[in-house]
């Protein structure tokens, strides 16, 4: 069995994510959009605790391939620690 590199876990990273965001665009029923979610949060649970990609790397994928999908951002959010602890 051959153990797929970094670079291939975070491209099937986007492909998955590419397949969540399209299928929202289409308006794809709310069990079929789940199952897509169910993925793309297994595998990223996964990349996180086996050590192959950290929050920061997959925060970078998330917003590029959601970039592609629905265009640039139209506003920045700051880290803001003192939200997150209220």
């Amino acid at each position: 069995m051959k153990t797929k590199t970094e670079a291939e876990l975070l491209e099937i990273l986007r492909s998955l994510l590419r397949e969540t965001f399209r299928l929202q665009s289409e308006g794809a029923n709310q069990p079929r959009l789940s199952q897509a979610l169910g993925y793309v949060d297994g595998f990223v649970r996964a990349l996180v605790e086996t050590g192959a990609a950290d929050h920061r790397a997959l925060l970078a994928i998330v917003r590029s391939v959601r970039a592609e999908a629905r265009g640039p951002a139209t506003a920045l959010v700051g880290d803001d620690t003192a939200t997150i602890a209220a």
